[in-house]
């Protein structure tokens, strides 16, 4: 080709690309960079998102932390409660109990002076000295053991003078003086052995006139008042098991102190009956 046919053709190349250059515009190089910039950054989730989860998480954090104390809260709460009313059936039915077995330990306290249907009494002073006598033996015979006592030669048993001093301040007080003698009759009758200081005895629960029946129980510092039914032994027996309401011959009030598991009978008060040695 000669040299002006090269320069023709360089020429019109020139103007087509100057053609196109005004249609479309210079292509540039930066469009490049920010596509790859994007597909670079491809997957990552935008600052602010990041912030917005970020956030979010934390605040599920938070009120999982929240709920999880009120959760502890509650259950120490209701663990408590559960403790208490535990305590508190314990105890109610500790206290019926304790009553129940307070009751038992009076009947079996006062069984001696009841059996004995002795007078009743506001101070010890008021009470003869054989029922202090008698009641002081039966409080032996039915409360004590008797298995170190000798034989009688009645076939009952020999009690010491002593016993029965020591079993006379048991019932009613430390200041109760006694003086000994023969009390009773028949076969209820306990023998004093002056020259040995010792009562021949005999010990036949059968002999009682009464046994007692506690039907009502109160207590103030330490002073408790037995409203005492008094049930004739062998209607008692004639009916146990059948079902049947044993009626008292005579209710009597007991007024007993007790201090330091000791108890002391007080006095004796009519309620209703009349006593038989009166």
């Amino acid at each position: 080709m000669s040299k002006k046919n090269k320069q023709n053709a360089a020429v019109r190349q020139k103007h087509n690309e100057d053609v196109i250059n005004e249609l479309l515009g210079e292509i540039e190089h930066e469009p490049d960079i920010e596509i790859e910039e994007d597909v670079a950054n491809l997957g990552e989730e935008p600052e602010d998102d990041v912030k917005i989860a970020e956030t979010a998480e934390e605040g599920r954090a938070k009120r999982s932390r929240t709920f999880f104390a009120v959760a502890v809260v509650v259950i120490i709460m209701a663990v408590i409660g559960l403790i208490s009313s535990i305590r508190f059936i314990a105890n109610g039915i500790s206290k019926l109990a304790d009553n129940t077995e307070l009751k038992n330990e009076f009947a079996r306290f006062i069984l001696p002076v009841v059996a004995n249907d002795i007078a009743p009494f506001e101070n010890e002073t008021e009470i003869t000295n054989s029922s202090k006598v008698s009641c002081s033996i039966w409080n032996i015979l039915v409360n004590k053991d008797t298995s170190a006592f000798k034989s009688s030669p009645a076939g009952g048993i020999l009690v010491p003078e002593y016993n029965v001093g020591v079993s006379c301040k048991e019932i009613f007080g430390t200041s109760a003086t006694i003086t000994h003698q023969t009390v009773g009759t028949g076969d209820t009758q306990f023998v004093y052995d002056e020259e040995n200081h010792v009562y021949s005895c005999t010990n036949n629960m059968r002999l009682l006139n009464y046994a007692p029946k506690i039907t009502a129980m109160s207590e103030s510092n330490g002073t408790y008042v037995l409203t005492v039914d008094y049930i004739p032994p062998s209607v008692t027996m004639a009916v146990e098991g059948l079902g049947v309401t044993v009626e008292a011959d005579k209710t009597l009030e007991y007024t007993i102190n007790r201090w330091d598991k000791k108890n002391t009978l007080m006095s004796v008060r009519f309620i209703s009956g009349q006593p038989d040695n009166l």
